[in-house]
């Protein structure tokens, strides 16, 4: 059986979860690239709005930068999927898991229909921090994601 990361469940609701979620790994570490992501602000007044144009095409985003962004407004998530290599090694990003393993991509995250999570990692004590942060945050359907347990052959959010 081998460890390819952590899956979970997160409130479907408005909040800064992905914020929550990128806690458990120091996130400036890494360049991000961004893609597929729907992610509405929610207003003073509540209302929801897409403010984040910036971010509706695939993109690549430093950690200071991803960091500030996601310290902004309370937001929706909805759908995202994001990629992370060590500074200065970026690379075109696939779809496939198989990618994911020959590539310098480090971390992948893919949230879905406002609540599903699952996290990729080459590294065992990163699946173990993403783990041990979903715990203490009362996520739900907390388990590991392992060769054995994992249909998954594509790392997107969106099917072919």
């Amino acid at each position: 059986m081998s460890l390819r990361g952590v899956s979970f469940e997160i409130p479907n609701e408005p909040g800064r979860v992905l914020l929550d979620i990128l806690s458990a790994i120091e996130m400036k570490a890494y360049d991000w690239f961004l893609r597929n992501f729907d992610f509405p602000i929610q207003t003073m007044d509540g209302d929801l709005y897409d403010s984040l144009e910036e971010f509706s095409i695939d993109r690549i985003a430093t950690g200071h930068e991803l960091a500030k962004w996601l310290r902004g407004p309370s937001n929706y998530l909805i759908f995202a999927e994001l990629f992370a290599f060590q500074r200065g090694q970026t690379e075109e990003v696939g779809t496939s898991y198989e990618w994911f393993q020959e590539s310098n991509c480090q971390i992948a995250i893919l949230v879905y229909d406002c609540m599903y999570v699952d996290i990729y990692c080459k590294e065992q004590h990163v699946s173990e921090a993403f783990y041990e942060n979903a715990m203490k945050r009362g996520y739900t359907g907390i388990k590991w994601v392992t060769d054995d347990n994992d249909p998954r052959t594509r790392l997107s959010v969106w099917a072919e």
